[in-house]
């Protein structure tokens, strides 16, 4: 049975480069072997950084790191050179912004709202419409 996610893995064209940005934007990293491997870790997940000789244009990871203030770490990033793809987009779910690693794998950054899930789940639930029909069981305000 699977317990957690152990470990993401990005191919990166160039290695050193990679380890630079990903130590910049304030991953650990447990260790490097240069033009080999590095790794990084973030809470419990590894994330590996492979060599790769492709440069295959934008690669959407599905990556997303999680941050308390998105506005505040987009400028932050932003002033340090971070490429970022576009604005931070607001969601009833939360905030998000893409930008990419100089491998051109694309991350999101996001900041979860649950508040604003909590409320719009209990106003659907009480009006009773865009429900899933079984009210009483898929729209409840603690989902």
């Amino acid at each position: 049975m699977l317990k957690k996610l152990g470990m993401a893995i990005l191919m990166e064209h160039d290695l050193e480069k990679a380890v630079i940005f990903y130590k910049n934007l304030g991953l650990t990293l447990k260790f490097h072997l240069d033009n080999q491997w590095a790794e990084f870790a973030l809470g419990d997940t590894k994330i590996g950084l492979c060599p790769s000789n492709k440069s295959e244009g934008l690669r959407k990871t599905g990556l997303v790191f999680e941050v308390e203030d998105l506005k505040n770490t987009y400028q932050k990033f932003k002033g340090e050179g971070v490429e970022f793809l576009h604005e931070p987009i607001e969601k009833i779910h939360g905030m998000m912004v893409s930008f990419k690693d100089p491998s051109d794998n694309v991350i999101d950054l996001y900041q979860p709202t649950p508040d604003k899930v909590r409320d719009l789940v209990t106003r659907v639930a009480q009006e009773g419409d865009g429900c899933c029909g079984a009210k009483e069981t898929c729209c409840k305000a603690d989902a």
